[in-house]
């Protein structure tokens, strides 16, 4: 073998394994069983270029059948991924279009050996209208319950708080403001923030961005703080004379976070009772009134031990005639 460059017969062995493995390999592709499978159902994708216009509608049909060919375990894959036909609109010349499906816009993945035979319907039918493109609020919604020992910190937290939607005019026009999709409380255990997508239904095709926005929950531990001693207030009309109160002063049960409810100073706390609650009190009549608690922060309830108290018109001290000497 002296006659062979050296190049050539260096690791010679080594590399007629490797040309034999490659052969082999190339066998196997070629008698691997072929399978011809027919998809159903697969939904045919729009993507408008045009920025004036949009899709009034889905597509029509919306779904096409797909006949493929290929090696069985690509046929398996791609049944396993999922797949779509993807037609790319340019630029929009009619408001109403039909598309001829063309094989290469059958999204194969990373397929290697499958054919597109055929597509049918072979074409779809666009509705196209004017697009329009406007910024809205977002508002959160909530389903649930926090669990029992969880009680809200702080307020909810947005972010972003508004979103770009674009879509049809006819339906975008009338579009003021989006709902988050519910975000289930009765799944929170601490504290954290969510990604929830934005409910698009009813926008007919229209698109948000972003498509998703955070929610910040802030939790603590559940906390019951009982404050005594906290005097009923009333004041009476103009004209209306002093009046008593019984009993003179209440009970507080408050409960929420624990840092909410550990900073309540009891000093801000004040009980009253409505002064048109107790209007047209005459002497020695008692009227059975509600009292109302303020000073409570946000997110922390408030329960009294006494809601109602008896208000009691104050006797009127009366001058005495003075007395004739006999």
């Amino acid at each position: 073998m002296s006659f062979l460059p050296r190049a050539l017969v260096h690791n010679w062995r080594l590399k007629l394994a490797a040309l034999g493995l490659s052969v082999f390999l190339w066998a196997l592709f070629q008698t691997e069983p072929r399978n011809a499978e027919t998809f159903s159902a697969i939904p045919v994708v729009v993507d408008v270029a045009d920025t004036a216009w949009t899709l009034s509608g889905e597509p029509n049909p919306p779904t096409v059948d797909l006949r493929l060919s290929g090696p069985a375990r690509e046929i398996i894959r791609l049944a396993r991924e999922g797949t779509m036909v993807r037609v790319a609109i340019r630029d929009v010349g009619s408001s109403d279009t039909l598309v001829t499906l063309r094989r290469d816009w059958v999204e194969l993945g990373d397929g290697r050996g499958i054919s597109v035979e055929s597509v049918s319907p072979a074409s779809v039918h666009l509705s196209f209208e004017p697009a329009l493109s406007k910024v809205v609020p977002l508002s959160m919604r909530f389903k649930g319950q926090l669990p029992d020992r969880l009680a809200r910190a702080s307020p909810w937290g947005l972010n972003p708080q508004v979103a770009r939607v674009r879509g049809p005019a006819s339906r975008i026009r009338g579009v003021d403001s989006l709902h988050l999709e519910p975000l289930d409380l009765s799944s929170i255990s601490a504290s954290g923030v969510f990604d929830v997508a934005v409910d698009t239904a009813g926008l007919g095709g229209g698109r948000v961005t972003p498509p998703t926005a955070t929610v910040a929950v802030r939790v603590e531990d559940k906390v019951q703080r009982v404050l005594t001693g906290i005097p009923v207030m009333i004041q009476p009309a103009d004209g209306e004379p002093d009046m008593t109160v019984e009993p003179a002063a209440v009970a507080v049960t408050l409960e929420g976070a624990r840092t909410l409810v550990n900073a309540v100073v009891p000093a801000d706390l004040q009980a009253w009772v409505a002064s048109d609650l107790v209007m047209g009190l005459v002497e020695g009549e008692e009227r059975r009134v509600p009292v109302r608690i303020q000073g409570v922060p946000a997110l922390v309830s408030a329960q009294l031990d006494n809601e109602t108290v008896t208000v009691r018109r104050a006797a009127q001290a009366r001058d005495q005639k003075p007395g004739v000497d006999g």
